[in-house]
């Protein structure tokens, strides 16, 4: 029995370890910004990075989806043998990867600062909108290439190279962090020198993408063939569900900055940006870990191989809620350190601030619930499902954003996104349940050894 449990999770560690370290190294690039943001720039630049942050997520939505819905259809032409037909579809989601990161930051350029200005009615809030408008016209730049590094990361797990998903990642943050501290400490470059060292960053990941593919030992094809674009069409159905959640991720983030600038409470801003980096540190690891094993749980569930897949499943929670806990943990115990961290020594860390990122994280276990949940949604292509988690919080979180500083403190509005935690995962496990019952599975047994 234990000797199944430990090849299960070998075999797991496999297919998402990978996967989780590059993500976890991916949740190191948002940190350091914030660390050399809040420590050298201030808590100004503290509060633009919330503005930022909920900005950047919905581009982050499309790499999400390509991410998500790429790598499901690519695994699948790979195993059917057909390689020439992966290498289409690979190149043509790095067609449209060019084309549509090019438009959204053509678009994202001209509106972002009318978008940005609807929150501010001060001279103090424009100062930040200011501030998060000049970062963003310079990474809205980089949007082709942030698409391309979350594809590639997908095709090297499929072709079986997950470890370079880690090179891949390592590399980018790096050069980051050395150009963070040359742009913004040594040149003293401001939100401007954060915004160029990300830009360089991506764009020398895309380069290191280009040499890995010319000289890979996988002998990809040098013809400038492309697929069928309804393969673009199939990854977007599968991959919908993530790209709407990251969708409504935004709308909460916006809301939550339009509720605390409408309250005065520009010094949450800042908190929030901090929670935000944070949540990014918790949550990409997780869900590079069930993100990773979805392909072996698909493999299992289409070769009809009920025991195997729903010890994968097993072996998968229990990795999840050790990993959930473990940070939950420390955020509870240590939130002031952690803010501490990104802000400067001379700026205060009030207990508003402090009761803050606690509301945030009260629940933090149900995240590591949903996420598990909504991968195995994922991996058996359960599509609908997900789309309707992930428009969830349009009809809970946002109306509870907006009532909860009408009956509690300010500083408890942030109780919205630990209540939709608890929501989420509810929500999930009872659609994955009616999945189970609608195919003759019985849910019970992914706990019974």
């Amino acid at each position: 029995m234990s000797e199944d449990f430990f090849s299960t999770i070998k075999e797991i560690l496999k297919y998402g370890g990978s996967t989780f370290a590059a993500l976890a190294v991916m949740s190191i690039y948002t940190t350091t910004d914030g660390f050399f943001i809040g420590n050298f720039i201030g808590v100004n630049g503290l509060s633009a990075m919330a503005l930022i942050y909920s900005v950047t997520i919905i581009f982050m939505a499309f790499g999400i989806l390509f991410e998500t819905g790429g790598s499901a259809v690519v695994a699948k032409a790979i195993g059917e043998n057909k390689k020439n037909l992966s290498e289409k579809i690979m190149r043509t989601n790095y067609f449209v990867a060019i084309i549509l990161g090019i438009f959204l930051a053509i678009v994202g350029n001209i509106f972002i600062e009318d978008f940005l200005k609807i929150l501010a009615d001060d001279a103090e809030e424009i100062f930040i909108v200011d501030m998060a408008v000049s970062y963003l016209r310079i990474t809205l730049c980089s949007l082709p290439f942030l698409i391309m590094i979350y594809m590639t990361g997908a095709f090297m797990r499929c072709i079986g190279q997950p470890l370079h998903v880690v090179y891949l990642m390592s590399a980018t943050v790096l050069i980051n962090i050395i150009l963070d501290a040359i742009f913004i400490i040594i040149l003293n470059f401001g939100m401007e020198g954060a915004a160029t060292a990300t830009f360089i960053a991506q764009f020398c990941g895309v380069l290191i993408i280009f040499r890995y593919f010319k000289f890979s030992k996988q002998k990809f094809s040098a013809r400038l063939e492309i697929g069928n674009f309804e393969y673009i069409f199939q990854e977007i159905k599968i991959g919908a569900g993530f790209g709407f959640g990251a969708l409504m991720f935004f709308a909460t983030e916006y809301f939550l900055n339009f509720v605390l600038l409408a309250n005065n409470a520009t010094n949450l801003l800042s908190v929030a940006a901090i929670s935000n980096i944070i949540l990014s540190f918790v949550f990409l690891p997780l869900n590079g870990l069930d993100t990773g094993i979805q392909p072996l749980m698909s493999k299992l569930f289409a070769a009809k191989q009920e025991k195997n897949y729903l010890r994968v499943m097993r072996c998968g929670f229990f990795l999840t809620m050790i990993l959930t806990f473990g940070v939950y943990f420390i955020l509870m115990i240590f939130p002031a350190e952690l803010a501490r961290f990104f802000i400067d020594a001379n700026e205060p860390v009030t207990e508003e601030m402090i009761t803050f990122l606690k509301m945030m994280f009260l629940f933090q276990p149900f995240v590591g619930l949903y996420t598990w949940l909504s991968g195995i949604m994922a991996a058996l292509e359960d599509e609908w499902r997900n789309i309707v988690i992930g428009l969830s919080p349009l009809f809970f979180q946002i109306p509870l954003t907006y009532f909860l500083p009408k009956i509690l403190p300010t500083e408890y509005v942030s109780l919205s996104f630990s209540l939709q935690d608890v929501a989420e995962a509810l929500l999930a496990l009872i659609l994955i349940k009616s999945f189970f019952r609608q195919n003759k599975i019985s849910f019970r047994k992914i706990f019974v050894v």
